[in-house]
């Protein structure tokens, strides 16, 4: 294991990459139980040629002291003295990677023991699909459990190739099942498009992911949820605001139009121009979602419809609702739900 200070200036330069390797980034801070579950997840994956970068936010509880006991050479730990901040922390762990590709694992998230092993084959040429240079993302479902891995459903998949305009649009709709940690992307592809900006607040890993996947031609799914996505009442979703969110969507959406139109592809432009709605109605749904358990939030919901109906009545919410209310009984009905508090 390597230890390192976060002190330094970190670069805004691309930095010298090792070929085939792929970087792990995990950000965290005060989450010292679930953070050691996601590290460990990590260094257990069937594809060896890994590097797993774990910056701990200035934590408060014992997470740096439990993650620097793991002896490993393949995990470098870095110690921030003074809060970055979650968009700042991500970004840190993309500009210290050293592995061609990368892939941001949350810190209460768990990878499955081939998953990059299964994500990296596409870029490898192992699955024939495509050109690996012609590949901006590949990604997978997700498993959607609790911090005690009770699973509650597994998220969409999609084709096993498509545009990654047909791919946003789709999961827009709500019909692409990706989280943070299932999406594996070039590093510098990532550097590229600016990294992790606060501008896109907490949606900063679509802002980031959203517009690398553009740079490329396609999008590769490998059917199969590979990663375990922690749904949990202590989450930073479950406890932010709404109309943050929403206008988060709107930064996002607004750059990944740019992206779109530098392609020169105006069916890309447009394709992508008339999901926008989509977008901000799917991210309304999601944060209420979230918030299932937490006190008044059915009076949230009510006040939200009152505040924004041109997100809350669309075709698109009444179709999530048909398609996913069971979603929404699975999380009311756990008994576990409103009483996740752990980070």
């Amino acid at each position: 294991m390597m230890r390192a200070s976060g002190g330094e200036k970190v670069s805004r330069f691309p930095i010298m990459t090792v070929s085939k390797r792929v970087t792990i980034g995990i950000p965290t801070i005060d989450r010292s139980k679930l953070a050691m579950r996601a590290v460990q997840s990590a260094l257990a994956q069937t594809y060896r040629d890994i590097e797993a970068i774990v910056s701990d936010d200035a934590s408060t509880d014992d997470t740096l002291a439990r993650v620097r006991e793991i002896q490993d050479s393949r995990l470098v730990v870095f110690e921030q003295k003074q809060r970055l901040g979650l968009v700042g922390n991500f970004d840190f762990c993309l500009r210290h990677a050293s592995g061609e590709f990368f892939l941001l694992l949350g810190d209460d998230d768990v990878l499955l023991p081939t998953a990059i092993e299964r994500l990296i084959g596409p870029f490898t040429n192992q699955t024939g699909l495509v050109p690996p240079d012609s590949i901006g993302a590949v990604w997978c479902p997700c498993r959607i459990a609790d911090a005690d891995s009770t699973q509650f459903w597994n998220t969409e998949a999609g084709p096993d190739c498509e545009s990654a305009a047909s791919m946003l649009a789709a999961l827009f709709a709500g019909n692409r099942g990706p989280r943070l940690s299932s999406i594996l992307l070039r590093t510098q592809d990532a550097i590229a498009v600016g990294g992790y900006q606060t501008k896109y607040g907490d949606l900063c890993d679509i802002g980031n992911w959203g517009r690398a996947a553009l740079l490329r031609d396609a999008v590769v799914c490998i059917r199969e949820p590979l990663v375990q996505y922690t749904n949990h009442y202590g989450s930073t979703t479950s406890q932010s605001a709404v109309e943050k969110w929403q206008q988060w969507a709107r930064v996002v959406h607004a750059d990944l139009l740019v992206s779109a139109r530098a392609s020169g592809d105006r069916k890309v432009e447009q394709l992508l121009k008339s999901a926008k709605k989509n977008f901000i109605s799917g991210i309304t749904l999601t944060i209420l979602i979230q918030t299932i358990g937490k006190p008044g939030w059915i009076r949230n919901a009510l006040l939200q419809s009152l505040r924004t109906p041109s997100a809350m009545f669309t075709p698109y919410m009444f179709r999530r609702l048909l398609k996913d209310g069971r979603k929404v009984l699975t999380l009311w009905n756990s008994s576990k739900w409103p009483h996740r508090t752990e980070g």
